[in-house]
């Protein structure tokens, strides 16, 4: 069994392998010992060794379910200058001995990816402990075994929803560096507008899945929020592009879409401190103790319709010092809040 950072490289070996054998058309998707060395920062011949681990472990898949094959589905093709599959090659439930430390790692990272309703990572994440897939659950280990997976669990509120499909289309586009066509339903529109996008990067936002993409319409780069809600169809267009040279996606991120930025002041009470305290929010940007276990707390606001929603719900224990204006805009709204009756 090799060792984990050779168990790694061979995994994507094993990746990069079965995107050009998928997509044999793209040249930039050619799988040589070259490309491999310099995008896995290892020698030629370390590059070979994890190739012959990966062609007997291929061959030892074979073995074990019954099927006899005169060569190996891993082979150099010369006309092609690339190495290919032959076959079909399944290695999705290989992942060899972990320590304790990597295998917590890996279950809640299964815990965290479960949370987002249609999630294909989540699924195969999930197959690793699969006692019938000859998985992690299997392995002896403290005596803990079966119930290993009970041992963790993660459950964040208000986690996004998403569709698998589009979730792969979205996944492969930005693999393959192919063009997106989507119908995306904003804010801003009342109805879907379709569209062309360069996708760039997609990251988890605050629970929410994002697409960070160059949009043809408006010719900029901008997010969309990755859900059925707002994304009616997307498709995987055959054009290709390539990502601009050093795009830096928390920069873009950390820009607030080009709004303007300002400072909030808050004072919490002792019953609602620790929800300031005990996590990490991305726009706070100092705290001072204040009498009788209140806080004061500063945050850079770009998006005050977001952020009024979050001083909302800490109620009376919440109360805004500063900017005057973000303020009263709290007070009016509590007062809307006061007068509403039930009907």
């Amino acid at each position: 069994m090799p060792n984990l950072n050779q168990l790694e490289r061979v995994r994507e070996i094993h990746r990069l392998v079965r995107r050009f054998t998928e997509n044999p058309q793209n040249e930039e998707l050619r799988v040589t010992c070259d490309r491999l060395a310099e995008k896995l920062e290892v020698t030629d011949r370390q590059i070979r060794r994890d190739i012959d681990v990966l062609k007997q472990r291929i061959e030892e898949k074979d073995t074990e379910q019954g099927h006899g094959a005169e060569e190996c589905a891993l082979q150099y093709e010369p006309a092609r200058r690339s190495y290919i599959y032959k076959r079909d090659v399944d290695l999705s439930v290989w992942v060899g001995r972990l320590d304790d430390d990597e295998l917590g790692s890996l279950l809640v990272a299964q815990q965290a990816l479960a949370v987002f309703s249609g999630m294909p990572l989540a699924k195969h994440i999930g197959n690793i402990f699969e006692e019938d897939a000859g998985g992690l659950v299997g392995n002896k280990r403290s005596g803990l075994r079966e119930e290993i997976t009970s041992l963790f669990s993660f459950y964040p509120d208000g986690a996004g929803k998403i569709d698998q499909d589009q979730f792969a289309t979205i996944f492969r586009g930005l693999l393959l560096g192919q063009q997106l066509a989507v119908s995306y339903q904003s804010k801003a529109n009342s109805a879907p507008v379709e569209r062309v996008l360069r996708p760039y990067h997609l990251c988890c936002f605050k629970h929410q899945w994002r697409l960070i993409a160059h949009d043809s319409k408006s010719d900029s780069i901008r997010d969309f929020v990755v859900t059925p809600r707002r994304l009616k169809s997307v498709k995987l267009l055959a054009r290709t592009f390539k990502r601009p040279p050093g795009f830096d996606a928390h920069a873009h991120l950390s820009r607030h879409k080009d709004q303007p930025t300002r400072e909030v002041t808050l004072r919490v009470a002792r019953a609602g401190a620790h929800h300031v305290l005990e996590r990490n929010w991305s726009g706070l940007r100092s705290t001072r103790d204040l009498a009788e276990g209140a806080i004061e707390a500063v945050f850079e606001v770009g998006d005050f319709g977001e952020f009024k929603r979050f001083v909302l719900a800490f109620g009376s224990d919440c109360e805004v010092l500063a900017p005057a204006d973000f303020r009263t805009e709290i007070q009016a709204e509590a007062r809307k809040m006061a007068g509403l009756v039930p009907t």
